[in-house]
């Protein structure tokens, strides 16, 4: 009992935390577009979405589709054209020369900009909007709307990120692009969301080599060589530790079980559609129509 009771106190005094964090960060005021459809298709950057783009694209086609990261930048992006283009770095806006990923992102936002000939939705951190000229070059294409969102990460009660989340005021820690990609997805209103390319296969891909770096082999569906073992910086600017980068693993799949619980609460299921996944989370089934 004397446990139980402990437990509670302490999801209460993250709720509350988490609170402070949402009243000091976010903005009130941000609304998530209601979407038309009720079924959606997630495409995350997973190792395994290159056989389903490669084998069952046309079943792809004229779906509701959420892209995220580097999709802009491939071939896929025109054949599909996905209705929704998501990500969470501040890398994005941020512009960094000394950071190595920079470059990377900002050819991302360019083949966005040049290749958007159809109407479609950039979900972006509010924090971005204070980066002006890297708004207004966005919005120099028409057609890319630009929806801002609250990334303030909650933790604690179930019952408190209900209310966070349904607002639009926070949502799960968003270590990985796949929590707010989802998280706007149920808020859109879409009652059945399919995972693809959502391998999350990290931990056999974990090592450390003779100088104690941790190092992760982290593998995507557009890589077109072999892919080696890198370290994993923290906020772009040092390298993880292994604890760190296990650290970050866990609050990801722990993120997946509050989304769970958020889709019940709002009528939703999230299916997740990704061979060998690691997520635990959510109840496999292929993708509708692809069976």
């Amino acid at each position: 009992m004397l446990e139980k009771l402990f437990q509670y106190l302490g999801l209460l005094g993250a709720s509350c935390l988490s609170l402070l964090k949402v009243l000091l960060r976010s903005n009130l005021l941000l609304r998530t577009p209601v979407a038309q459809e009720k079924e959606c298709v997630i495409l995350g950057n997973g190792p395994s979405l290159k056989k389903l783009l490669a084998e069952r694209l046309e079943d792809l086609q004229g779906k509701d589709l959420i892209c995220v990261n580097k999709f802009p930048d491939t071939a896929f992006f025109t054949q599909l054209k996905p209705k929704y283009f998501i990500f969470v770095s501040p890398e994005y806006w941020v512009n960094d020369p000394a950071n190595p990923n920079t470059a990377i992102r900002q050819n991302i936002i360019n083949a966005l900009i040049e290749k958007s000939s159809w109407e479609i939705t950039l979900f972006c951190p509010y924090k971005g909007k204070k980066a002006k000229e890297w708004v207004s070059n966005i919005r120099r294409n028409k057609n890319i709307k630009i929806v801002f969102f609250n990334d303030t990460p909650i933790e604690g009660l179930f019952s408190w990120n209900r209310i966070f989340m349904a607002n639009g005021w926070g949502l799960p820690r968003p270590h990985n692009v796949l929590i707010p990609a989802i998280t706007m997805a149920i808020n859109s209103g879409y009652k059945r969301i399919y995972l693809a390319g959502a391998d999350h296969s990290w931990l056999p891909m974990i090592s450390v080599n003779d100088k104690n770096q941790a190092l992760v082999n982290q593998q995507h569906f557009y890589d077109e060589n072999a892919t080696k073992s890198d370290l994993m910086y923290k906020l772009g600017m040092r390298p993880r530790r292994l604890h760190e980068i296990l650290e970050k693993f866990m609050f990801t799949f722990r993120s997946y079980f509050v989304l769970k619980d958020y889709a019940e609460s709002r009528g939703a299921t999230i299916y997740n559609s990704t061979p060998d996944s690691y997520i635990d989370a959510f109840e496999r089934k292929p993708i509708s129509g692809m069976d």
